[in-house]
């Protein structure tokens, strides 16, 4: 079966290559016409034809709170698990972001500076920052820069102008708060000879 046989929208190949590499589509970002490809999956017609076009190449088109994601229709354990780490590293960058004064949310506008200045003032934040794994730099700054880069990677920010470093907070990032709440950290202090401590995913 062909595309032609779907009558698909044109913007169906930037759709795809956004959403197959594991991104989100969110309705407030605007770089690389984001918005626009949110509104084209919005529009019922074109979410059927998308969706059935989709699952015939074993992809599911889901909808979140004003965003879009691929899922895998029969997604194999191995990649399930490699999802899941993805997320657990977010788990300290979540619990920072929510503890500075002004708690970054969807739609926030904030510049790494700000953060790292907030942090810098804070000994709980800083601590927080410094904690965080996977970062080597030697600045606050730059250690948020890098936190603002991976979460750009992954569609959780969008950054509005480079001069400034200005970001904004996409609304895929509700994605992101979901999973991480639905991780339960737990430690077993029953009297069992087996100490298990680990990370249950709901």
């Amino acid at each position: 079966m062909l595309a032609e046989d779907f009558n698909l929208p044109k913007q169906t190949h930037d759709i795809f290559g956004v959403m197959a590499r594991g991104n989100f589509i969110s309705s407030n970002g605007t770089r690389d016409g984001m918005n626009r490809l949110y509104d084209v999956i919005n529009n019922p017609d074109n979410f059927d034809r998308l969706q059935a076009y989709f699952n015939v190449i074993r992809y599911n088109i889901e909808r979140g709170n004003n965003f879009f994601y691929f899922s895998k229709l029969s997604e194999p354990n191995s990649e399930l698990e490699k999802k899941l780490e993805r997320f657990e590293r977010y788990i300290d960058i979540i619990d920072l972001l929510a503890s500075m004064d002004n708690k970054i949310t969807i739609g926030s506008r904030f510049r790494p500076g700000e953060i790292a200045e907030e942090c810098n003032a804070n000994v709980r934040l800083k601590q927080k920052l410094q904690k965080i794994p996977l970062y080597r730099s030697e600045t606050l700054h730059n250690k948020v820069r890098e936190i603002c880069d991976l979460m750009s990677r992954d569609s959780f920010l969008e950054m509005e102008d480079e001069k400034t470093e200005s970001y904004k907070v996409l609304d895929s990032y509700a994605y992101l708060l979901d999973v991480i709440n639905s991780v339960a950290i737990y430690e077993d202090s029953s009297s069992s000879s087996d100490d298990t401590s680990g990370i249950v995913y709901n």
